[in-house]
């Protein structure tokens, strides 16, 4: 993977392509592989960028609170620093959120934007992650002591076979070389650190609460799927009562990682919306 300084951090990143840029972000807990099937698709007509955000992946893991604020000036850097203009962004979860606060401060370098499944302090709340993020954000000696646990003890196949499957519907895709990834990447020394610290810091996660289209907002497309246990699609149905998309799919057998099950679907639903001329 390639690599940005940001700041005293390094950045990782995978880029495959070439013409009109195509950034993806994905959700916590995970990291760029999410958008696999995407990255396969659209480089053969876009020039894709998908970064792991600082703290997971194969960026930098700092210790330290990360706001949301971070990954969206992290996302302007990145930008910057490859001269970028004009860009398509994607998100999943914390990725639509640090989009959105992105396209935000920047409408006119954003020429389309894709939101699966964002994520925000109330949508945090309406589904199970609430419990973690209230404990968490009151008692940081807790939070602490918690993450000293599973960093001492690693995580088991069975139990990130368990995050895992929380991520999807009902039928989850037969992904075992995937299954393979997300074991190795729990393990990796600070990736389970800092998705409990994004989980404790959602009273920055407020954009999409009081979300109030502007003027000049570049066109938009929401993606959600149906079974989404981790955010709840009603969540999603409010969010986009106050966006009002161009575009919305709720998508049919698919959670929290829609992305990969249900590619074919996604892309298709991506793919004519950048095309179209709205």
């Amino acid at each position: 993977m390639k690599k940005f300084r940001f700041g005293e951090y390094e950045v990782a990143y995978e880029e495959r392509g070439t013409g009109e840029p195509l950034i993806l972000l994905h959700n916590g807990g995970m990291d760029h592989r999410i958008w696999d099937h995407q990255i396969e698709h659209f480089s053969r007509t876009h020039r894709v960028l998908a970064i792991d955000h600082l703290g997971f992946g194969a960026s930098d893991k700092p210790r330290r609170e990360l706001p949301l604020s971070l990954f969206s000036v992290a996302l302007e850097s990145f930008i910057e620093e490859l001269g970028l203009d004009q860009v398509n962004l994607a998100g999943n979860c914390m990725g639509s959120a640090t989009a959105l606060e992105y396209t935000l401060r920047n409408p006119r370098r954003v020429k389309r934007l894709v939101l699966c499944n964002i994520t925000s302090r109330d949508i945090l709340l309406a589904g199970p992650l609430r419990d973690v993020y209230l404990s968490y954000r009151e008692d940081r000696e807790a939070r602490e002591k918690f993450i000293a646990g599973v960093e001492e003890a690693g995580m088991t196949r069975k139990q990130t076979d368990r995050f895992l499957r929380s991520l999807y519907g009902m039928v989850p895709p037969d992904d075992v070389a995937f299954g393979d990834h997300v074991f190795a990447l729990c393990n990796t020394p600070g990736q389970m650190r800092s998705l409990y610290v994004v989980l404790s810091n959602f009273d920055h996660y407020l954009t999409a609460d009081a979300f109030e289209k502007p003027e000049g907002f570049p066109p938009s497309c929401v993606i959600w799927g149906k079974e989404n246990y981790i955010l709840p699609p009603a969540a999603g149905e409010a969010f986009c009562a106050r966006l009002q998309p161009e575009r919305a799919d709720f998508v049919e057998a698919a959670g929290h990682l829609v992305m990969r099950e249900q590619p074919a679907r996604v892309n298709a639903t991506i793919e004519s919306f950048l095309k179209d001329p709205v």
